[in-house]
């Protein structure tokens, strides 16, 4: 799997330096939290735009190829018999994870912005193979709200053969083959300069996962997740010097909007849609109900720019709501959770921020620490928007 994963990557990264109508483009990254603190890179998703067919004249047609694939750390929050929330010795593993994703994008009408299209839509398809392992921590004690044991998934699930309903990927051997499909429209007035931004872009996309399609193995996914996402932006303030970007002010605010469902949500799937997650200072998979509804407002302060490198202070408060159903279970949740603070991060090309965060939790509390701490930290990686 790693010799194959490496021959695409370099493919991908071949094919875009020999051909003017190729782009890189980006996926994403991940970390292992047990590995170097989290700090380093431990997944990686990347590929090409190919955009030399045009199928509207004067605006894009783009086919996206992207292969992913390393090693992460999962901790949910679950009785994986019950599905109550539990507070304390949360299910640790590792998952080794290998995805590639089609996608097709086709631009109209002229935006604001110049080169950019008004509204794009977008079809798409995604494959993965998850395999989910032992933490190579197993056996460790770690505090999460208490000293706990990591252990085996053996010990978490109750046996080698787990055909529980909370966790549906872990099943029996614990391998997963999976395919969604999307599709989505982005409307996109944001002129979005390095290091300030101004303007407007607005967002919808359908993510559908069927059963038929995802029960090759044991581990089985069967849901479909519905998604707007709106950014404003506008910088009071920009100081440039001799053609350099010394400094700027950028205010900024992301609205979310989400409802996730079906018969089968596997983990992987409750990550990036959970209620923890989007409001910043709390845990990912928790508060992971079918709905959320989330506003996160930013001040950025940003410079000087050394050659595509920059530091970023990032004042932020968000603010969420979840309820519905937790995942895979008939128990209701109600949730409101809300936070402040600061970001102090590097940041490279304007996609990675590497750094520290600082939050104040006025409502909730981040599952690791317990309902006693309000004052929470963590690295980041990424401004989420």
């Amino acid at each position: 799997m790693k010799k194959i994963l490496v021959l695409l990557i370099v493919s991908v990264c071949a094919a875009v330096s020999l051909s003017a109508d190729v782009e890189f483009v980006f996926g994403g990254i991940d970390q292992h939290s047990e590995v170097l603190g989290g700090f380093l890179p431990t997944y990686a998703s990347l590929g090409a735009g190919f955009n030399g067919l045009s199928l509207i004249d004067g605006h894009m047609t783009q086919l996206d190829l992207l292969v992913g694939g390393g090693y992460s750390q999962r901790k949910v929050w679950q009785d994986p018999q019950t599905g109550e929330v539990i507070r304390t010795n949360p299910l640790i593993w590792d998952t080794v994870r290998l995805d590639w994703t089609v996608r097709l994008s086709q631009g109209f009408f002229d935006s604001t912005v110049d080169g950019k299209d008004l509204v794009t839509l977008s079809v798409g398809y995604t494959g993965r193979y998850d395999r989910n392992i032992d933490s190579f921590r197993t056996g460790s004690v770690r505090d999460n709200n208490g000293d706990d044991v990591i252990d085996s998934l053996d010990d978490y699930l109750g046996g080698s053969d787990y055909q529980g309903s909370i966790y549906p990927d872990l099943r029996g051997d614990r391998q997963h083959l999976g395919t969604a499909f999307t599709a989505a429209v982005l409307i996109d007035m944001m002129d979005d300069q390095k290091m300030y931004s101004n303007g407007f872009e607005a967002s919808a996309e359908a993510l559908w996962a069927p059963l038929a399609l995802n029960r090759a193995l044991d581990g089985i996914a069967d849901y479909y997740s519905l998604t707007f996402n709106a950014v404003g932006s506008w910088s009071p303030y920009s100081f440039v010097e001799d053609g350099n970007h010394l400094f700027s002010i950028t205010l900024i605010d992301r609205f979310n909007v989400n409802w996730t469902d079906g018969d089968e949500v596997p983990v992987y799937a409750q990550y990036p849609v959970s209620l923890g997650r989007k409001v910043r200072g709390y845990n990912s998979w928790t508060y992971n109900t079918q709905f959320t509804v989330v506003n996160n407002f930013d001040v950025r302060l940003s410079g000087p720019d050394w050659h595509a490198i920059f530091p970023r202070i990032n004042l932020f408060f968000d603010a969420g709501w979840g309820t519905g159903n937790y995942f895979n279970t008939d128990l209701k949740g109600d949730n409101f959770l809300m936070s402040t603070g600061i970001q102090v991060t590097v940041s490279f090309f304007d996609f990675i921020d590497l750094g520290y965060q600082v939050a104040y939790l006025f409502r909730g509390d981040k599952f690791t620490d317990g309902p006693d701490v309000n004052i929470t930290g963590s690295f980041t990686f990424f401004l989420d928007f």
